[in-house]
């Protein structure tokens, strides 16, 4: 019988696949919000192998510039070379079974409540597919320039997770989002040419759901609005990141209410009115099924960060 896989939070994962290293467990402990940035040669040493089909809470963006791996994501196996980048979504089943002893590159790793800090851009938020479960997780990159840009970013990130002094949250924000973004142009560059159509429904309707997240509409009051079938737009966005419309909804408003719940003064019920939901029970009960604990936990867990 085959066990569980079983779903990692960093610091479980760091102590079931990496060797004990005082140097690494100095910087992980000036993480600023479950996030790491270093150079893959800094890590190699330190990493166990084989990693078993294990999930993680947070998202691993790997970039190799040299060398390779072969890893499992999902049901399929894939041998990562140089220029390619591999982007472990957040509760995605991934395994390694080989490293090369020359891979260089970096690996970024953050959980996905860093993108409710105050750089926040909810339009930018709604537009990172390729951090969705199910997304293809393989990036190639194969203009130089995007290959500078995107290690100068890493480079910045690691630099700062490495200095001497615990890392600015403000700085990890702003280069994070830049990252993202230089990686949202190339993933929809490669999306375009393979599911074109598919691929622009999305991306209005995640717009439309993000804009509309206050307004508690359902899948055929967008597909009302994009002039289409609820059908179509269901087998459209299921097409591209292997979730529903609703859920993809859902996700947009529970975005906007952390959002309020960082940036605002609002107490749970003003939220939960400004959400269009009547009844805070209901809205309370919602917000814990997706996020395994309440308003108020989440609120109080942000503000100890």
């Amino acid at each position: 019988m085959q066990s569980e896989i079983k779903t990692y939070n960093s610091v479980d994962f760091r102590k079931k696949y990496f060797n004990e290293s005082p140097e690494l467990d100095k910087l992980f402990k000036k993480s600023v919000e479950d996030f790491f940035c270093l150079k893959n040669e800094d890590l190699i040493e330190s990493v166990l192998k084989p990693i078993n089909p294990s999930k993680e809470e947070s998202h691993t963006i790997i970039f190799v510039t040299e060398g390779s791996y072969k890893t499992k994501i999902g049901f399929k196996k894939y041998t990562i070379t140089p220029n390619t980048i591999v982007v472990l979504q957040a509760g995605a089943v991934f395994s390694t079974e080989q490293i090369s002893k020359n891979l260089k590159g970096f690996t970024c790793h953050f959980h996905p409540n860093i993108l409710i800090g105050k750089f926040g851009n909810r339009s930018l938020i709604s537009d990172f597919e390729f951090l969705n479960t199910g997304s293809h997780p393989i990036i190639k990159v194969s203009s130089l320039f995007s290959k500078k840009s995107i290690l100068r970013i890493l480079e910045r990130l690691t630099f700062e997770f490495k200095g001497d002094e615990t890392p600015n949250p403000d700085i990890i924000h702003s280069y994070l989002y830049t990252l993202l973004t230089e990686l949202k142009i190339i993933f929809g560059e490669s999306n375009l040419v393979s599911h074109k159509a598919s691929y622009q429904i999305t991306s209005q309707f995640r717009l439309l759901a993000h804009k509309k997240a206050k307004e508690n509409l359902k899948v055929t009051d967008f597909a009302k609005m994009m002039n289409i079938s609820p059908n179509h737009l269901n087998k459209s966005v299921k097409t591209i990141t292997s979730k529903s419309a609703s859920e993809i909804i859902n996700e947009a408003k529970l975005i906007e209410i952390k959002y309020l719940l960082y940036q605002s003064n609002l107490s749970i019920s003003e939220i939960s009115y400004e959400m269009g939901y009547l009844d805070a029970s209901y809205f309370t009960r919602f917000f814990k099924k997706n996020e395994n604990i309440s308003p108020t936990e989440f609120r109080k867990m942000i503000e100890k960060s």
